[in-house]
């Protein structure tokens, strides 16, 4: 595995930490509301924010030197490298078809919705 690829998948992997250790923040900080963790515990905010940290540093090694989750996220980035994306006028023509294409599905449907309710509303009135 080339230095390029190992920088891109630490970098996923660490922002995935570092988002994991935020929603634990937020879920302990959310605890602590609800069963008033502040007062019964005095140093519940720091204890928290470290419980937090070592959660995301926890995961990011456990993630980085697991071999099996390491050589699934190598599969990633080299298929990844294979994707080809389409170029602006690609996009814009595709982008034009679908719009197309939606609004004549949506009028046609209008036309069918709008035959089903004068017809549910005729065979009621009968």
């Amino acid at each position: 595995m080339n230095k390029a690829s190992q920088k891109w998948i630490n970098t996923s992997v660490t922002l995935a930490c570092v988002m994991l250790s935020y929603i634990m923040l937020r879920f302990f900080n959310q605890l602590g509301e609800w069963f008033e963790l502040e007062a019964k515990i005095p140093q519940f905010v720091p204890i928290a924010q470290g419980l937090s940290a070592v959660i995301g540093i926890v995961t990011f090694i456990v993630v980085v030197k697991h071999p099996f989750t390491s050589s699934y996220l190598k599969e990633c980035y080299e298929e990844m490298v294979k994707v080809v994306f389409p170029d602006k006028n690609e996009t814009m023509s595709m982008s034009i078809k679908v719009m197309i294409l939606v609004t004549i599905i949506g009028f046609v449907l209008g036309v069918f919705d709008l035959g089903a309710s004068y017809l549910i509303s005729t065979l009621t009135s009968l």
